[in-house]
């Protein structure tokens, strides 16, 4: 990485291994809060006890692509823009260190809570297009009529660099130089800046009171939506239009 006092803090943090995150902080069902930090803010971010950093094969930080799937009406995006209840997002997730992938479906409830169902997907496997199996996938784990015209709607690319804090049951990811491309080519990127996300069981983390101390507050952003809605201007932003303006002046279109 080239921030060097995010740098310094992360070489400085023990290990801990993808098992032990899982033991510590599975989380699948979860609260998340999100924020969006300055590339100089990165150095202040760590609570030192009990916070350890996901290291595998001597790595530290991972790239991540994801494909999102959406009807061509953005029924998916919609829902999300219009708070709809019990509304759900379909995604692979790549892995691109190893090259393995996972198929997944995102739900959030009328409560704000997460949960998550995962397929994984062998290397042989079309990462960009919904099969049989996919398909009836979304159908058990939602009940919806769009599956039939779910189709590839963008695709982000990250690195990401996780934490856990032990003591708390908490899990704290902090995703660099995110980019996001639609079908047709069209790219934005986040610059000069990352997204931080604290997932936890429901409490505030040790994380998001060293956040609020320094009056960063949390951020409504979705990966796919808030980059669609810069990639697709006909889309209505909503409640992103304020993350759009203060965070993503920066952002660059082609």
């Amino acid at each position: 990485m080239r921030e060097p006092g995010f740098e310094g803090a992360i070489v400085a943090l023990p290990p801990v291994s993808l098992d032990e995150v899982l033991d510590a902080a599975d989380l699948q069902t979860r609260s998340d809060r999100k924020y969006i930090v300055s590339v100089g803010q990165l150095d202040m971010l760590f609570p030192r006890t009990g916070t350890a950093v996901l290291e595998i094969d001597g790595l530290r930080q991972f790239g991540y692509e994801t494909a999102y799937f959406d009807t061509p009406d953005r029924r998916l995006y919609l829902d999300t823009a219009y708070r709809r209840p019990r509304r759900f997002n379909v995604r692979v997730r790549t892995y691109l260190d190893s090259n393995s992938s996972m198929f997944e479906v995102k739900r959030k409830d009328g409560r704000g809570r997460t949960d998550k169902d995962r397929l994984d997907l062998d290397s042989g496997r079309d990462r960009r297009r919904l099969d049989t199996e996919m398909r009836t996938f979304v159908d058990s784990s939602v009940v919806t009529d769009v599956t039939d015209r779910l189709q590839e709607a963008a695709i982000t690319r990250f690195d990401r660099t996780t934490l856990v804090d032990v003591h708390h049951h908490a899990r704290y990811t902090i995703d660099h130089r995110l980019t996001s491309t639609s079908p047709d080519g069209s790219t934005v990127k986040l610059r000069n800046a990352v997204v931080v996300e604290c997932k936890s069981a429901g409490r505030a983390t040790p994380m998001d009171r060293a956040l609020w101390a320094v009056g960063v507050r949390p951020a409504r952003i979705s990966k796919y939506c808030t980059t669609l809605a810069l990639l697709e201007p006909s889309l209505p932003a909503n409640h992103w239009h304020r993350t759009l303006k203060r965070h993503f002046g920066a952002a660059e279109a082609s």
